[in-house]
């Protein structure tokens, strides 16, 4: 079953906005990723990048608005993209 959505322009704004935040975090952690690797030969996973988002949302406040469970997700996300 599919469900179309008529935002106003608030809602469509915010939406985007937080893709966005999403978008950047998952590009993070792709950067974050190679750069530990190529510099300091470690290999960070999934689990050592969740840990990190409570000082990670302490740092960039934008992503407080955010759930966790969300942004869990993004970074499980670049798992399933290596």
């Amino acid at each position: 079953m599919t469900f179309r959505l008529y935002p106003n322009h608030q809602t469509e704004s915010l939406l985007r906005y937080h893709r966005k935040l999403h978008k950047d975090l998952y590009n993070a952690a792709v950067n974050n990723r190679f750069t530990q690797y190529k510099i300091f030969n470690h290999k960070v996973d999934y689990f050592e990048q969740q840990n990190c988002l409570p000082a990670f949302k302490d740092i960039w406040i934008e992503y407080k608005q955010l759930p966790s469970h969300a942004l869990q997700a993004t970074l499980k996300r670049v798992d399933f993209d290596e």
